[in-house]
């Protein structure tokens, strides 16, 4: 039996990685250049796979785990994290239907 996720399941992951990328991904710059993955990697401390992942915004279902680093990253708790993916989700008028 193969799992589907469903298309709401989809959409709300799809909009995690784009707020991610938007909020904290996109806006490290060194010296004013976009960091290599490796840079990625040593800067937040995910790995170099899921790094990739994040960037490229689909299909990625990502764990609690990989949540809580960008929370270590940025210095804020996974309510803050959350609370911020909520208003993201409004503002760009993705939020329940």
């Amino acid at each position: 039996m193969t799992k589907t996720k469903d298309e709401q399941q989809e959409h709300l992951e799809n909009d995690l990685l784009s707020f991610i990328n938007v909020k904290f991904i996109a806006p490290i710059k060194i010296n004013g250049i976009k960091p290599t993955i490796r840079q990625y990697e040593e800067i937040t401390s995910i790995g170099r796979t899921t790094i990739e992942k994040l960037i490229k915004s689909q299909g990625y279902d990502m764990p609690i785990s990989t949540i809580s680093k960008i929370c270590q990253y940025a210095n804020i708790s996974l309510l803050q994290f959350f609370s911020m993916f909520e208003q993201y989700q409004e503002k760009e008028g993705k939020g329940k239907k």
